[in-house]
């Protein structure tokens, strides 16, 4: 049974975020996921294998059904994962950002933090930022250079909400739209678990956030990555 940390507006279990939207004129659903760079991952015994992994997180998507994925830190070989209802709308290898087949989508870009496009109207940035202070006020500054009015903002920031608040963004984190209390979206395979918050967000603007969840379940293995996916639903 698939874990939430949260799932907001819904009566409905995890797949009741419904998948692809009834009405793609106004509602997007998005998973935000870091696989983890999987080269140092190549013990076949081990859950943390890079296949074994990339295999759990084709079920996630499966289940999740989500209209666009952003993902961070892979390898071109996570297209054989990615089911075929999808096709890529950007250039970044690393970082790149599926959109269902169907859905209109324009206008991408790609720099060193970040890969981006217009999916029916709406800007999605994928983003994987670090901790350093200069590199977020660099990124936020990219992402801010960037927003177009209609604008998602999520991925692997590595950094708390309030460095990012501090660098200047002007979007609205989702989590704190919907009243949802920082989770941590870190796990770790090789340490002990602790606490390190929530690093991995959603920022909006000019969008409304109507739902939101952590995925824990690892689908297989025990742990998918060393973070947990989280998934967004909007409306536009």
């Amino acid at each position: 049974m698939i874990l939430l940390a949260v799932l907001l507006l819904s009566s409905l279990p995890f797949l009741g975020m419904d998948g692809p939207s009834d009405d793609q004129s106004n509602s997007l659903l998005i998973l935000s996921f870091n696989v983890r760079e999987w080269t140092r991952d190549t013990d076949e015994s081990q859950d943390t294998y890079w296949k074994k992994r990339m295999e759990a997180m084709e079920k996630m998507i499966g289940d999740v059904n989500p209209d666009i994925i952003c993902l961070q830190e892979v390898l071109p070989p996570v297209g054989r994962y990615i089911p075929d209802e999808y096709r890529t709308a950007g250039v970044s290898v690393s970082h790149p950002i599926y959109v269902r087949k169907g859905l209109k989508v324009s206008k991408h870009r790609f720099s060193i933090f970040w890969e981006s496009c217009i999916v029916q109207g709406v800007k999605i940035i994928n983003v994987h930022s670090r901790w350093e202070s200069k590199i977020v006020a660099r990124t936020v500054s990219q992402v801010n250079s960037q927003l177009t009015g209609q604008d998602v903002a999520c991925g692997d920031w590595n950094t708390f909400l309030t460095s990012i608040k501090n660098a200047g963004l002007q979007m609205d984190s989702a989590r704190e739209i919907l009243g949802i209390a920082e989770e941590d979206t870190f796990t770790n395979f090789t340490k002990p678990d602790k606490s390190h918050g929530a690093i991995d967000h959603f920022f909006v603007k000019g969008v409304s956030p109507t739902s939101y969840c952590m995925i824990t379940d690892g689908y297989g293995v025990s742990k998918m990555s060393d973070h947990f996916p989280i998934v967004l639903r909007i409306a536009y």
